[in-house]
């Protein structure tokens, strides 16, 4: 589910394998079985300021309620999003879930006494993603922690500028995501930060968007599932 907090720029969120005994095979390897939760997602770009609240113990389709806005104040773009992610909502929020595109020659660039740090080239995952054909221009940072094995961050950017389509040029690309301990300790994405700058048909566009999940409510004898 974590593809569905991208924005409809992208509509892909990044899951991330690496030699067995590093900081980043410890926090890939972390328990990631938990309960579910309840929680919000706030939404905010040019176009839009929003907030959604998700409980994926609902059956598929009822599990996403919007807050704000009204929906007589929806775009044809925000009711896109709402869309799909009502459709892809299953309460997977969780970093470790960036292990697959991570390579297994990710190289440890920096370490703290409580971080390490790594840059990597993104690989495609086992499920089609709509950034598969951009990973190629991409190059990746990922930060763990070393005491209580986790995932802390995750960067990708390209560069150089690339051409995704003939039509279209990406001149920067980046793309962050902040995660947060849950109350069960692991750690699940928190913020999302987006900045694209390119020109498409001859125009120039600038977009950038910011996503918070917070107020994470375990809910009642939703088990120890890998939710």
């Amino acid at each position: 589910m974590r593809h569905a907090y991208l924005p409809l720029a992208l509509l892909a969120l990044l899951p991330f394998h690496a030699a067995a005994g590093t900081p980043l095979q410890d926090a890939l390897a972390a328990r990631a079985d938990g309960p579910l939760y309840m929680f919000d997602v706030i939404i905010q770009n040019s176009d839009t300021d929003a907030m959604l609240r998700v409980d994926p113990s609902r059956p598929e389709g009822e599990r996403l309620t919007v807050i704000s806005p009204p929906e007589k104040d929806w775009t044809d773009d925000f009711r896109k999003l709402v869309d799909k992610m009502d459709a892809d909502t299953d309460g997977d929020i969780w970093c470790q879930g960036f292990g697959e595109n991570i390579p297994d020659d990710a190289a440890l660039v920096s370490e703290t006494p409580t971080t390490a740090t790594y840059t990597f080239k993104p690989q495609k995952g086992a499920k089609p993603d709509d950034l598969d054909d951009v990973y190629k221009y991409l190059t990746g940072k990922v930060v763990v922690a070393k005491d209580d094995p986790a995932i802390l961050s995750v960067e990708m950017v390209s560069e150089k500028p690339f051409r995704p389509l003939p039509v279209a040029k990406i001149k920067t690309f980046k793309l962050n995501f902040d995660c947060s301990r849950a109350p069960d300790g692991r750690t699940h994405i928190a913020r999302i930060n987006v900045d694209i700058n390119g020109s498409a048909m001859m125009k120039d566009f600038s977009e950038s968007e910011r996503q918070t999940i917070t107020n994470l409510k375990p809910l009642p004898e939703s088990g120890m599932g890998t939710k």
